[in-house]
């Protein structure tokens, strides 16, 4: 089951902007993928950008996901990272633009449920949870961004990309949230209590209330897959 929000923050409201966060899922067989790109607000073409580059890692994954449980990391960041600047760059050379017009983060999971594994995949600062057994845990961190943001279109990205592979073991979900949403739910490096509750209950209708309560200043987003639903309803 997938639960996701994506609202736009206060800052884009007053200027008459729009949200320049994108969400994408997809399933096929066993395979199933969740993710999330953040255009880069100075960017011209962020919001289209956010969608291509989400659109083709949830693509990408779809179609050589079985192949790529078998990559290492770095393997993993490069083929991902060169096909997601591809399809930006040929929209750019379609449009007469330059490709860094097209910028964003993109983070995405993809769920084998047939070998019971988990890839993550974090380029930028979106982070990526799970919850299970009633505990919640970090799966990928934000990247550190002192120095600026990488994104789609950084050179040599695909070095700063966090790859996260293991077990589903206990997971029961898993989540991606924007720098917009994440900041909301923390408090100095540490969950908020009630954030961590729902976190850990899998109560993503309550996080997408309290998130829309917090008046966001930044574009705010999650998506997230229950597996619990989704194994219930393939081998039931």
């Amino acid at each position: 089951m997938i639960k996701e929000l994506s609202q736009m923050g206060t800052r884009h409201a007053l200027a008459n902007g729009e949200n320049q966060d994108a969400l994408c899922h997809g399933k096929s067989k066993d395979l199933y993928v969740i993710s999330l790109a953040d255009g880069v607000s100075s960017c011209k073409e962020a919001k289209r950008g956010a969608s291509i580059a989400s659109q083709a890692i949830t693509n990408l994954f779809l179609k050589k996901g079985n192949h790529f449980l078998e990559f290492d990391d770095e393997q993993i960041a490069d083929f991902a990272v060169s096909h997601i600047l591809c399809e930006l760059k040929q929209e750019a050379l379609n449009a007469s633009l330059p490709v860094i017009d097209y910028s964003s983060t993109v983070a995405s999971v993809l769920v084998d449920k047939r070998k019971k594994r988990i890839l993550c995949f974090n380029l930028g600062d979106s982070i990526i949870l799970a919850s299970g057994n009633g505990r919640c845990k970090v799966l990928c961190m934000p990247s550190d961004s002192s120095f600026g943001c990488c994104v789609t279109t950084t050179g040599r990205a695909e070095k700063r990309v966090s790859i996260k592979m293991c077990d589903i073991g206990s997971m029961e979900s898993v989540v991606i949230c924007s720098d917009g949403a994440w900041r909301e739910m923390f408090l100095k490096n540490r969950l908020k209590p009630e954030v961590a509750r729902m976190l850990s209950n899998n109560e993503y209708d309550e996080l997408r209330d309290f998130l829309i309560s917090q008046n966001c200043f930044d574009d705010y987003s999650f998506i997230s897959l229950d597996m619990r639903h989704e194994s219930r309803r393939k081998y039931a």
